[in-house]
């Protein structure tokens, strides 16, 4: 009997201690302004795309197709094929809003790299731009790397996307390595 009363007393005090975590937790799973507008971008966009090889070189040039979806009301996934340098291209997100860093964090992998693209940013309203800092690996040289892609919404129906890459020597010099304007399919 006295084990049970003790038994008793410890579920109490441990779930005094869990039971406001829990509720605070709860809040998390609401989404916020940002997960709405993140909303905005489901559906089907027709994209082209230009890749630079070299700074000074004539882009590549092909075309693609995105498609968004939410899972829930806090991720977006997006799924991406084309085709780059005649070999068929495809690429998926994942999209989100962390609440506690107050940025847009997610995911980055394709079919043309064995390493993932972890991405961290912030929209911001006045320019209709989100950035986003990329960290990865070069697929080339195994060492460390950082992207930055910034999407510029014109409209409803169009937006650019352009993603640099930091150059040789760092310094916050960046090359523009590919830009995709994107246009909502109706």
């Amino acid at each position: 009997m006295e084990r049970n009363i003790f038994r008793t007393a410890l579920v109490l005090v441990l779930l005094s201690f869990a039971l406001p975590r829990i509720a605070s937790a709860q809040d998390y799973t609401k989404p916020t302004k940002e997960h709405e507008a993140m909303a905005e971008d489901v559906g089907t966009w027709d994209a082209d795309v230009s890749v630079w090889m070299s700074p000074d070189g004539e882009p590549m040039k092909s075309k693609a197709v995105e498609t968004n979806e939410m899972l829930g009301k806090l991720w977006l996934i997006s799924k991406f094929e084309g085709d780059f340098g005649g070999e068929k291209f495809e690429g998926a997100s994942a999209v989100g809003y962390d609440p506690i860093k107050k940025k847009y964090v997610g995911t980055w992998v394709d079919s043309m790299s064995p390493f993932k693209m972890d991405l961290e940013g912030e929209y911001d309203d006045a320019t209709t731009t989100l950035t986003t800092m990329g960290a990865t690996t070069d697929h080339m040289t195994g060492k460390p790397c950082k992207m930055k892609m910034v999407t510029k919404y014109a409209s409803d129906d169009k937006k650019t996307f352009t993603m640099y890459r930091e150059s040789e020597g760092g310094g916050e010099k960046w090359q523009k390595m590919m830009v995709i304007e994107y246009t909502r399919r109706k």
